[in-house]
């Protein structure tokens, strides 16, 4: 497999037409918002094309199928970034046939759990420092192929002093049971901590609400990923508002 997950792969055969533009090897594309009935119950905010679009553009940056830790941060609460991802790991888990893992590290707002009414299990933090079979830690969604599991606030700071581990391979025993691991972090306005986790994941998502996150706000953001070494792929506008009807915007 040449892509992140299978659900890649679905989506390049579909070859769905996706509004990104690219700027500097960087990937940007708005989800407009919209709400309807979606698989497991779940209230779904964001169309399947879109979705599988975002996933097609972070596969062309994210080639090697070992490279399948991504992160998704925004800049201030109210961005939508736990429902974007949330989304985003239905998606993929239903494309794929192997697991997902969406690991919720947004300690001020944890909301993963709560949404698919399943009990919260222990932080994954001791997995992932000892390399610890993942029994015990995650959750299953149903009978999907998506896990749940958590990142606590205390591990998150813990990584600013990487004496005890490369943060390379902070990951390697997830890696090895899931295809793709999404983390769903705080927003940077409400701690700095989740910038800690940049270093250690193979790609950064930046999540921005259209017409409320000013540029200036979203250039700082994007200055604190890149000086903590994190590889930003590129920004997703969410909450997206059609001032023209939607089936008029699409031939514009």
């Amino acid at each position: 497999m040449s892509k992140i997950y299978d659900a890649l792969q679905s989506a390049h055969e579909k070859r769905l037409a996706v509004d990104n533009a690219l700027n500097k090897n960087m990937m940007t594309s708005s989800l407009p918002s919209k709400t309807g009935n979606g698989p497991l119950s779940t209230p779904r905010f964001h169309e399947e094309s879109e979705l599988l679009g975002l996933a097609q553009t972070i596969a062309a940056h994210l080639p090697n199928p070992d490279q399948n830790v991504i992160q998704f941060i925004g800049s201030r609460t109210g961005e939508g970034t736990s429902t974007l991802i949330r989304e985003f790991a239905l998606m993929a888990s239903q494309h794929s046939n192997k697991p997902v893992l969406l690991v919720d590290a947004d300690f001020t707002q944890p909301s993963q759990y709560q949404a698919f009414a399943i009990e919260a299990q222990p932080p994954i933090d001791y997995v992932l420092k000892e390399g610890k079979p993942l029994a015990g830690v995650i959750a299953q969604v149903e009978t999907s192929n998506l896990f749940l599991a958590t990142l606590s606030s205390n591990y998150q700071r813990s990584l600013t002093d990487r004496s005890h581990f490369h943060s390379s391979d902070m990951w390697k025993t997830a890696r090895e049971q899931f295809s793709l691991i999404l983390i769903d972090s705080s927003p940077v306005s409400v701690t700095t901590d989740s910038l800690a986790i940049c270093a250690t994941v193979n790609g950064v998502v930046l999540v921005l609400e259209s017409e409320k996150t000013r540029s200036a706000v979203a250039k700082n953001v994007k200055k604190q990923i890149l000086s903590r070494e994190g590889n930003l792929l590129g920004i997703v506008c969410t909450k997206r508002k059609f001032h023209i009807p939607k089936f008029i915007h699409k031939f514009l």
